[in-house]
C-alpha cells in the first residue's frame, strides 16, 4: 500500500512538471509584439502565476544560501578586525595620556606651539584638469575661509599636497604626485624599531611610486615600513602618513639607498579633503 502511494506521488509530480514545461514552452512562443487573444492572455497569466508559486520556495532557499554565505564572510572580516578594534581603544588611551604630558611639558618649557598644533578645515574638490591629473586640484575654500599659500592638504588616507594659490572662495593645491614638485618633502621612515630621515624628490608616473633619496646605505630599512612627514622644513607638520616602503634599491655608487614608496592616498579618487590651519594662540 505504501509503495502504491509513493508511485502515485511520483506520477503526480511528473505530470505537474510536464504541464509546467508545456505551459512554459507555450508561453515563450507567444509573440509579445502582437496583441494576444483572450485565450493566449489567460494562458500567459496562469503560467506566470504558477511559475511564481512553484519557483518561489526555490528562490527563497537560494536567497537564504546567499545570505548565509555573506554572513560567513562578514564574520570572517569581523574576526580579523576585532583585535584591531581592541588595539584602537588602547592606542586612544595612550594618545590621550601623551597629549596630557605634552601639554604639561609645553607649559613647563613655555612653548607656544608645536609642529602638530593644527586644526582641520574641510573642503571639497570642485575642479581637476584632466591633462594635468596628477599635478593640481581646485578646492571650494579660499582666503575668505582663512586659507593661505603653503597650507597643507590631507584626506582620511594621508598627505595630499599643499596650497599654492588662493582666490576669495577657492584655492589651488599642488599634489604630492606633481611633476613640478618644487620643494622636496622631508620624511621619516619608521618600521617600529628603526627610524631614518630622507627626502621625497619625485613621483614616477610609470610605477606609481614616490621616490625617496638622502638615506645612507648603512641605514636599516624594512619593507612595508611606514613613511611620515618629519616636520622639518617648516611647511609640512610632523606625523602625517604618506605611504609605505615598496622597494629598496641602492644608487649606482652603492653609497645610498633609493626607496620607492606606495602612496597611502588614492590620487585617482580625491573628492573630500581637509586643509590644515595652525591653531590660533590663546592667552
Amino acid at each position: 500500500m505504501r509503495r502504491k502511494n509513493m508511485k502515485t506521488k511520483h506520477v503526480v509530480l511528473i505530470v505537474i512538471l510536464i504541464l509546467m514545461v508545456a505551459l512554459g514552452i507555450f508561453s515563450s512562443t507567444l509573440n509579445n509584439k502582437r496583441k494576444l487573444n483572450k485565450f493566449e492572455a489567460l494562458v500567459k497569466d496562469v503560467t506566470t502565476s504558477v511559475e511564481r508559486v512553484i519557483f518561489y520556495p526555490f528562490k527563497f532557499a537560494f536567497n537564504k544560501v546567499d545570505d548565509y554565505g555573506e554572513l560567513k564572510d562578514i564574520k570572517k572580516k569581523y574576526d580579523k578586525l576585532l583585535p584591531n578594534v581592541e588595539r584602537i581603544d588602547s592606542l586612544y588611551a595612550e594618545n590621550m595620556e601623551l597629549r596630557k604630558q605634552l601639554e604639561a611639558m609645553k607649559k613647563e618649557l613655555k612653548i607656544d606651539a608645536t609642529l602638530t598644533d593644527y586644526e582641520y578645515l574641510n573642503a571639497t574638490v570642485i575642479s581637476r584638469n584632466v591633462a594635468y591629473w596628477y599635478n593640481t586640484i581646485t578646492l571650494d575654500k579660499g582666503s575668505y575661509n582663512g586659507v593661505r599659500e603653503d597650507m597643507v592638504v590631507v584626506n582620511s588616507q594621508g598627505l595630499i599636497g599643499k596650497v599654492i594659490t588662493t582666490s576669495l572662495f577657492t584655492c589651488e593645491v599642488r599634489l604630492l604626485t606633481s611633476g613640478d614638485m618644487i620643494n622636496k618633502i622631508s620624511i621619516t621612515i619608521n618600521d617600529g624599531v628603526n627610524s631614518v630621515n630622507g627626502l621625497i624628490t619625485n613621483y614616477n608616473y610609470n610605477t606609481g611610486y614616490l621616490e625617496v633619496e638622502g638615506i645612507s646605505n648603512t641605514d636599516r630599512i624594512m619593507d612595508n615600513a611606514y613613511v611620515y612627514t618629519s616636520g622639518l622644513g617648516g611647511i609640512f607638520p610632523s606625523g602625517i602618513l604618506i605611504g609605505r616602503v615598496a622597494k629598496i634599491k641602492t644608487d649606482e655608487y652603492d653609497l645610498a639607498k633609493l626607496i620607492d614608496v606606495t602612496p597611502s592616498a588614492d590620487f585617482n579618487d580625491i573628492n573630500y579633503v581637509a586643509i590644515l590651519k595652525r591653531k590660533e594662540k590663546t592667552e
